[in-house]
C-alpha cells in the first residue's frame, strides 16, 4: 500500500499500481466524473495515470487555470478529429493549448474558406455530443512510427523523432489517434466549446524552408 497525501491534508491508502480515477472514486466519486486532471507532486497527471509511490496530490476542476488547459488541450484533439473527418489527406503538425483556448497547425494544399471552418466547428459539436472515451496507451517508439507512417502523418513523425525515450503515449478517440504527451479528460464530452478563427498559413516550427502550413485558433465560448 501506498499513502496519498490530499489537499485537505488528510492522508488515503491505496494499492500500488491503483490508477487517480480509483483515489478519486474513494475519496468523493464525483471528483472522479468532473475533474478533468490533478497534480501529483506538482507535476500535471489525468486521471488514467497510476499512483505508484506516496505522493502529494492536488486537484485541479475545470475553473482553475490548470484544469482549463487540459480542457483546452482535449478541445484540439477535438479540432484535429473533426478536419481529419472532413478532410481527411490533411498532415496535422501540434497543437498547443493555453488555458483560453489552443492553435492547431495542419499541412493542406489550400487555405481553408469561412464555410469550411464554420463546418468544422460544427462537426466538433457533434464529436463532443458523442462523448467519446479518450483512451492512453503506451507503445514503443518503433510502433508508435509504424503506425504514423501507416496514418501519412510526417509532421508527428518529425516529433517523434525527437523524443529520446524508447516509449511514447498515444491517446485515442473514436477513429482519431495522436501521439501526445497528454494530459487529457476522460472523454469528449468534457471539452469545451470553442469558436475558431482562421490564423492564416505560416511555416511548419517557424523554419523558413519549411512547406506553408494553415492554422486555425481555438477561443473558449463561455458558458450562459
Amino acid at each position: 500500500m501506498i499513502r496519498i497525501a490530499l489537499p485537505d491534508g488528510s492522508k488515503r491508502s491505496i494499492r500500488a499500481g491503483s490508477c487517480v480515477r480509483d483515489l478519486l472514486d474513494a475519496v468523493d466519486p464525483r471528483l472522479a466524473v468532473t475533474l478533468p486532471c490533478v497534480a501529483i507532486d506538482g507535476k500535471l497527471h489525468d486521471l488514467r495515470d497510476r499512483l505508484t509511490a506516496d505522493c502529494e496530490i492536488a486537484f485541479h476542476a475545470a475553473d482553475t487555470p490548470e484544469g482549463r488547459t487540459v480542457l483546452c488541450h482535449t478541445a484540439a484533439h477535438v479540432a484535429a478529429q473533426a478536419i481529419k473527418r472532413l478532410f481527411p489527406n490533411v498532415v496535422l503538425g501540434a497543437d498547443p493549448a493555453s488555458d483560453g483556448g489552443f492553435r492547431l497547425g495542419f499541412h493542406v494544399d489550400r487555405q481553408l474558406t469561412d464555410s469550411e471552418v464554420a463546418e468544422i466547428e460544427a462537426e466538433m459539436a457533434r464529436i463532443i455530443e458523442e462523448d467519446l472515451p479518450i483512451e492512453r496507451r503506451e507503445v514503443s517508439k518503433g510502433d508508435a512510427r509504424s503506425l504514423l507512417i501507416r496514418l501519412g502523418e510526417v509532421l508527428k513523425l518529425e516529433l517523434l523523432e525527437e523524443i529520446d525515450r524508447p516509449t511514447v503515449t498515444l491517446y485515442r478517440q473514436g477513429d482519431y489517434v495522436d501521439l501526445c504527451s497528454g494530459p487529457h479528460a476522460l472523454s469528449t464530452g468534457f471539452a469545451p466549446r470553442v469558436r475558431l478563427i482562421d490564423l492564416g498559413i505560416a511555416t511548419w516550427r517557424d523554419d523558413p524552408h519549411a512547406e506553408p502550413i494553415a492554422r486555425i485558433g481555438g477561443t473558449v465560448v463561455p458558458s450562459a
